[in-house]
């Protein structure tokens, strides 16, 4: 559970009408809730909502990403703790939000051409496989993955429209993150999948989304794993799962 002083910080995130851009109130009952009717729902509806309002916003400024990181990083330091994060410069941090930011925000704001959101789309083919994305079972899931466990997932999710234009974004943002797992890439989703086209049926509709200078987001690159330890993002995992974990690197 989250810490009453983190959820102090939280909660200085959400009155903040200059942090309205991340639209966190949709998400208070994910952090503050323990209920064990909210613990065993499904978060996708949750973050249905929240992205939909996130998306119809103007873009966060550099100066609101960085008071929402201090506040973060003064009030949630067991939580980063419990991330991996302990001893994180706070200066660094700012700069690597601030630089990945625009390029979470093209991802996460992906869309079919019924304006339906990608996330959810992929989050909901994920729930077969995974049971339902509880907040306890997400857990769960991390712990796993961190062991070495992934769940076995058909390309009819991991490769999919919205999967391949979630890749493009990163490809071209965050290359220096991906650009060892092309191979591995094209033979899990096929040739087609790195060709850089964009898909017809996925549409971006983020409002005024910007995409990020490719030399600036491919050092904040070098700075994920330099300043954090993390290693490169692979193949399919650098799409699939960057539309999963959006919502943490948005409220980091």
């Amino acid at each position: 559970s989250i810490s009453s002083q983190c959820q102090a910080a939280l909660a200085t995130i959400v009155t903040n009408s200059d942090a309205s851009c991340l639209n966190t109130q949709a998400l208070v009952g994910l952090f503050v809730s323990t209920s064990a009717s909210s613990s065993n729902s499904s978060i996708v509806p949750t973050v249905n909502t929240w992205l939909t309002g996130l998306c119809s916003r103007p873009a966060c400024t550099n100066e609101t990403l960085a008071t929402v990181v201090k506040t973060v990083t003064s009030g949630c330091n067991t939580e980063l703790g419990q991330l991996g994060l302990t001893d994180v410069d706070a200066g660094s941090l700012t700069s690597l939000v601030q630089t990945a930011y625009p390029t979470v925000r093209q991802v996460v704001c992906l869309g079919d051409n019924n304006n339906a959101l990608c996330l959810t789309e992929t989050l909901n083919n994920l729930e077969p496989y995974t049971g339902p994305l509880t907040t306890a079972n997400i857990q769960s899931l991390a712990s796993q993955i961190e062991g070495g466990t992934v769940p076995n997932l058909p390309s009819n999710v991991t490769c999919t429209d919205c999967t391949k234009a979630a890749y493009n974004i990163v490809q071209q943002n965050f290359n220096g993150l991906i650009s060892g797992f092309s191979s591995e890439v094209s033979s899990t989703c096929g040739a087609t999948f790195t060709d850089g086209a964009q898909p017809s049926s996925v549409t971006q509709l983020a409002t005024d989304s910007t995409a990020s200078a490719a030399a600036s987001s491919n050092a904040a690159a070098g700075m994920l794993t330099a300043q954090f330890g993390l290693a490169p993002l692979a193949g399919v995992a650098a799409s699939a799962l960057l539309t999963v974990t959006s919502a943490f690197f948005v409220l980091a």
